[in-house]
């Protein structure tokens, strides 16, 4: 069952008008039921062992609802592109096999922050659109537009015929992030949290980029490495 979770995520949802079907919490949340009376949304109280069907990693806070349905932006590359084509700037965050649904919800949220205007996926070797992944996001993926691929390789073709320049991030044969003149239509691309970016995305991209490393360790987190990447580029290029 498609359950979201937690009080920031419902708020999110009743804020920005969307159809929630039932919300199911504890007796004791007095608060949130008057608004959710107030909102007149059907809820059932429950008791603490109902959430315990859930992961205990999704931080629940003993607080779950469902919507009508999806309220994330899924959509084609062919549409989105379509949707952006009057843009002077535009940003792409495509992702190459990322696979703990932690991270992917977190990138969700750090490509949000930085308006980034869609997030290009695989359909297939890659964490999939959960639970865990709409949590960690923290509601952010209800307002960008998720872009599940079956080839990143023919997708990284058809933004490059759009006028898009694709940066894909690694170690080898790269140039510093800092240092780098960007485009005003960019692509960034980062990889599986083992892996990194594959050799073929890496051939087909226009440009490698880096995040130099002074310590003992030798790479970041793909969440962190990302967000410090559009941070920088934001400040270079504004929505």
């Amino acid at each position: 069952m498609n359950y979201n979770f937690g009080k920031k995520a419902l708020l999110d949802a009743i804020n920005n008008k969307q159809i929630i079907s039932k919300v199911y919490l504890l007796e004791k949340n007095y608060e949130l039921i008057n608004l959710i009376n107030k909102n007149q949304i059907s809820y059932e109280v429950v008791n603490e062992r109902w959430f315990k069907q859930f992961d205990h990693s999704l931080n629940h806070q003993n607080i779950a609802f469902k919507l009508v349905k999806k309220s994330f932006q899924k959509t084609s590359l062919e549409s989105f592109l379509k949707l952006i084509k009057k843009q002077e700037n535009a940003l792409i965050l495509m992702l190459d096999e990322i696979e703990d649904p932690r991270n992917f919800g977190a990138i969700i949220r750090t490509a949000n922050a930085f308006g980034v205007d869609g997030i290009i996926y695989k359909k297939y070797h890659q964490a999939s659109i959960n639970d865990l992944v709409i949590k960690t996001s923290m509601g952010a993926i209800n307002y960008i537009h998720m872009i599940e691929v079956s080839n990143l390789s023919n997708a990284i073709k058809n933004l490059q015929n759009e006028g898009f320049w694709v940066y894909a991030t690694s170690l080898l044969k790269s140039q510093s992030y800092e240092k780098v003149d960007y485009a005003n239509k960019s692509v960034f691309i980062v990889g599986n949290e083992s892996k990194g970016v594959s050799p073929l995305i890496l051939k087909n991209a226009d440009q490698s980029v880096r995040i130099d490393m002074f310590g003992d360790v030798q790479s970041l987190n793909v969440g962190v490495a990302t967000g410090i990447i559009l941070a920088h580029y934001r400040t270079k290029i504004k929505p």
